[in-house]
């Protein structure tokens, strides 16, 4: 009421401060007056009122959606994607993709004796070329990049040789993986993320090409001779699943899974 007042009050005083009398107005002049008084108090009506014709407020400037790669732990498990957590960090895990559904695969490991690899064949089948892989280390600051590179000191990527049954893989020394040869071949060129807790993320930056892989821990000495295992897989995507991958919402027994995993 405040409002109509001060702008009728306002019309007035534009009007010289003459107030008509109502009785000398003609009943047809009343609503004209009325409609003009209106016409003048609009844009303060327009300046307090929503339009509700307005379109909506445009996307790009909302709140980001949550990344899908954003991690966390949860009572000690990390959680890499919804519904997929991984238990332990015994051996590393890989987020490969199965018919358009994403999974989580245990790598498993293999003896090595120099350069040869034991066994004819890989034990872990992956399908994606791109696979991301999560390895959980209680040396933390060991493995949290050199320099900025991003490059997780103490692991390599590379490829692995078939020859006939024997598989043989090359063993870098910690300084080639820590130093600016980490990408020469054949070790392959990775990017690393520190997680929390820490959980490394690793993931090849040029997509791999079918065949077999290690994934090779390497000690902190100038001898090549120390390292025990690998952890080979072998990537095809037409190849058969993977016996123990944990799929979204499965409940997995850390438990059970670490006397399972070999």
């Amino acid at each position: 009421m405040m409002r109509w007042k001060a702008c009728f009050d306002g019309n007035a005083a534009r009007s010289g401060g003459r107030m008509l009398k109502p009785m000398r107005l003609r009943d047809q002049l009343v609503p004209a007056l009325i409609f003009g008084a209106l016409i003048g108090c609009l844009p303060s009506l327009r300046a307090q009122t929503a339009d509700p014709g307005a379109a909506p407020p445009n996307p790009s400037t909302a709140a980001p959606a949550a990344r899908a790669d954003s991690y966390s732990v949860q009572k000690g498990e990390l959680i890499v994607a919804p519904g997929l957590r991984i238990p332990n960090g015994n051996v590393p895990w890989v987020l490969d993709t199965v018919d358009g559904k994403q999974v989580l695969v245990p790598v498993h490991h293999a003896a090595i004796n120099g350069s040869v690899i034991e066994g004819v064949a890989s034990k872990t089948p992956l399908h994606s070329a791109s696979p991301i892989f999560f390895v959980h280390t209680s040396d933390r600051t060991e493995n949290t990049g050199d320099s900025g590179r991003g490059i997780p000191t103490g692991w390599a990527l590379l490829p692995i040789t078939l020859d006939g049954t024997t598989r043989t893989v090359t063993r870098p020394k910690f300084s080639e993986v820590n130093g600016a040869t980490v990408c020469a071949p054949p070790v392959l060129c990775t990017t690393a993320e520190s997680l929390a807790e820490g959980w490394l993320r690793i993931l090849p930056k040029t997509p791999l090409t079918p065949g077999e892989y290690a994934l090779l821990p390497v000690q902190r000495s100038a001898s090549t001779t120390g390292n025990l295992v690998v952890y080979d897989f072998t990537i095809d995507g037409g190849g058969p699943k993977a016996k123990d991958e944990v799929s979204a919402g499965q409940n997995l027994d850390s438990t059970k899974k670490k006397k399972r995993i070999r």
